[in-house]
């Protein structure tokens, strides 16, 4: 049995795709937004990895978010998904590259529209200080990983509100995130 640990981002996703991983996992949940505070995410993941240590391997479903996450998971029998962050673990680091020749994109996904507004309290952005770092933002890119984008309009429409900026719907299937966790196994097995 393996374990995955996964930035809570990720679940609706991991949920979704759960079937078709086609291996036995039990899935632990990392609070949302811990990206934000190092020492924090540090320590929720070190707490982690301590509590699954004696699974046949680790996912740990997270990018690059702590400058130290490899030296983190090391000790363990732990891969990460390769990926730079949960943007690019949902659509791909060139679609990511391609929507940038564009201009700068404000992401979201099913787990970012959920968590925003505890993430933004956590750097302590209120209104005022979300449209000042987000100016640059030529819009936000809502990511419907799960084809349901119908369902998260209105939560689309208060965060428009909340930042100035408008918003566009990108279809996205779960390929690429599935294939990351594979392949992560994979690396375990090998």
């Amino acid at each position: 049995m393996y374990a995955i640990i996964a930035c809570g981002i990720f679940k609706d996703e991991i949920d979704k795709i759960s079937d078709e991983l086609g291996f036995p996992f039990e899935v632990h949940y990392l609070e949302p937004g811990l990206h934000v505070d190092f020492d924090a995410l540090s320590a929720a993941l070190k707490a982690k990895l301590e509590d699954c240590k004696d699974y046949e391997g680790i996912i740990v479903a997270y990018g690059q978010c702590h400058p130290q996450i490899v030296d983190i998971i090391s000790p363990y029998k732990a891969t990460l998904l390769n990926c730079q962050n949960c943007i690019d673990a949902l659509i791909t680091q060139k679609k990511v590259r391609e929507i940038a020749e564009r201009g700068l994109y404000f992401y979201l996904s099913p787990g970012w529209i959920k968590s925003w507004k505890d993430m933004f309290a956590r750097m302590s952005w209120d209104q005022e200080e979300t449209r000042f770092q987000l100016a640059a933002f030529k819009g936000t890119i809502f990511i419907d990983t799960l084809d349901n984008a119908k369902e998260y309009e209105q939560d689309l429409i208060e965060f428009l509100d909340y930042s100035l900026l408008i918003y566009e719907i990108m279809p996205a299937d779960l390929k690429h995130f599935t294939s990351l966790v594979l392949e992560a196994k994979a690396q375990l097995e090998g």
